[in-house]
């Protein structure tokens, strides 16, 4: 039975765009501007401090301190309501996130060219996070102090979501096991426990080939994670890219491996996603099941409450001592 008998489900993708820049080029100082722009070492401190400047008037709503920021032909073809909709996903991104430390904004740089005059861009993306599947991106374009370009998105800046369009069918059941897994990664979010498993963000990962899954050490609990899959009854089945908006911070471990037995060394990557626990008061639309997705969109959904032994080993996994082997990040 697909999900959506189970449960009617409209996802729904947005990607909000406020201004992008064209590069304009005229002939040879065109060239000269890519060369350069191949062998330069950017310093953008001031494009960063720019950035955050213009973050925080979006946090602080002052709407008329960002305007002031852009050049007043920006300003006037803008209008009323796509200011509006900025600050109104801005103020949600920051709100429930902290603020992402300098290392994990993306920065890049472009050189444009018009009536022979130089000017360099920062492209910067600033992804606030609060619970690793729920990411939005503050996407600024700034150079010389001034903004020529703002937008808050699912995405940073030189990466657009292509749903496939083709679809690998759905098995009538799995046939994964331990010794196929070519390369894994353990993702865990404390969400709103904010516990000690997770770093200074309420993180942490344990990734690598499988000589590094060997060495942390959880081949019997993976066996059985894996085992317990194969035999389990699938209650639903349907193909989804995108993952639904989350309501809450919720605590989760999320599995990703790629395997090298048949079908699914074709397939792309093998995942397990589980809600351990919902923020009081705010309901996760999947909570209820335990998601298993390969081929990028073919999903199957576990009913927890028919899978205690299941939730028992994926719990056993999650708070696991890993040790020197786990990845954290510190402010």
């Amino acid at each position: 039975m697909p999900y959506n008998q189970i449960k009617k489900m409209n996802y729904k993708y947005l990607t909000f765009i406020l201004f992008s820049i064209t590069i304009l080029s005229c002939g040879n100082p065109y060239s000269k501007a890519i060369n350069e722009l191949k062998n330069t070492e950017f310093q953008n401190d001031s494009e960063l401090l720019t950035a955050k400047k213009a973050i925080e008037f979006i946090r602080q709503n002052q709407l008329d301190s960002l305007k002031s920021m852009f050049s007043e032909k920006i300003i006037a073809t803008a209008t009323d309501s796509i200011w509006k909709d900025l600050m109104e996903k801005g103020q949600i991104a920051i709100s429930e996130s902290k603020f992402p430390s300098d290392s994990l904004v993306q920065i890049s740089n472009t050189i444009n060219i018009l009536e022979n005059k130089k000017q360099t861009f920062a492209k910067l993306s600033f992804p606030f996070t609060n619970d690793k599947i729920s990411t939005k991106f503050i996407n600024i374009i700034t150079s010389e102090n001034q903004l020529y370009g703002l937008d808050v998105g699912d995405y940073p800046f030189g990466r657009r979501i292509i749903e496939p369009e083709h679809s690998e069918p759905h098995l009538t059941k799995h046939t994964i096991d331990y010794k196929s897994i070519n390369w894994f990664r353990i993702w865990y979010g404390s969400g709103f426990k904010k516990n000690e498993f997770g770093d200074s963000y309420g993180y942490y990962a344990v990734s690598g080939d499988k000589e590094k899954l060997d060495e942390i050490e959880i081949k019997p609990i993976l066996s059985e994670i894996f085992e317990l899959i194969n035999s389990a009854k699938i209650d639903s089945t349907d193909f989804n890219y995108l993952r639904p908006k989350r309501n809450g911070d919720s605590e989760y471990i999320y599995l990703r491996f790629k395997m090298l037995n048949e079908p699914y060394n074709n397939f792309g990557e093998f995942e397990v996603y589980y809600t351990l626990e919902e923020e009081m008061g705010k309901p996760e639309e999947l909570s209820e099941f335990i998601t298993v997705k390969h081929s990028k969109k073919t999903r199957y959904l576990y009913k927890k409450s028919d899978n205690l032994r299941l939730v028992e080993k994926l719990k056993e996994l999650t708070y696991k001592d890993y040790g020197r082997h786990q990845e954290t990040r510190w402010h």
